[in-house]
């Protein structure tokens, strides 16, 4: 995916004959989808759609989108599956300390003052995101992105601390 686009929402079925779509935000947060005008979606079959964003809605515990040219059950389905990009200024307004998930993409993992691998992506766990890092020799590891396993990120140096050496031997 281009540079500046964040993963949001996973898009589910449809809703009604309207052409509303489930849609599941990765933060659990919509305000930031409620003003969005335009995102793209990544189909299941791979195309990439860009559309706008005609009508919102919450209903029961579901956020609900339209699309512009989808606004039949039918049309809405071929997003059904898909996953939501948008532009980073369109994410939510993040607080002091946060920071979006793609931001950890190419970190490198040091460990006593010696860099041992690099993030390549981030996973769902029961207690925390695990980093998926690849080692220097090629293997691919876990780690629990959060205390006492690894530090917190430090972007100025594109660098995140293993403070656990024990999880290099697994």
């Amino acid at each position: 995916m281009e540079e500046g686009l964040l993963a949001t929402a996973s898009v589910g079925r449809t809703h009604g004959y309207e052409g509303f779509l489930l849609i599941h935000p990765y933060s659990g947060e919509t305000d930031h989808l409620k003003r969005l005008g335009k995102c793209i979606i990544v189909c299941r079959d791979g195309r990439r759609v860009e559309v706008r964003v005609i009508d919102t809605k919450e209903h029961s515990d579901s956020f609900l989108m339209r699309f512009s040219g989808y606004e039949s059950k039918e049309r809405a389905a071929l997003l059904s599956g898909g996953r939501m990009f948008i532009r980073r200024e369109d994410g939510p307004v993040l607080g002091e300390g946060e920071y979006y998930i793609a931001d950890l993409f190419g970190l490198s993992l040091v460990c006593s003052g010696k860099v041992v691998g690099t993030v390549e992506s981030v996973c769902d766990g029961a207690q925390a995101d695990y980093l998926m890092v690849r080692k220097s020799d090629g293997q691919t590891i876990l780690v629990p992105n959060m205390e006492p396993f690894v530090s917190r990120p430090d972007f100025e140096k594109g660098t995140i601390e293993l403070l656990n050496s024990s999880l290099l031997e697994i």
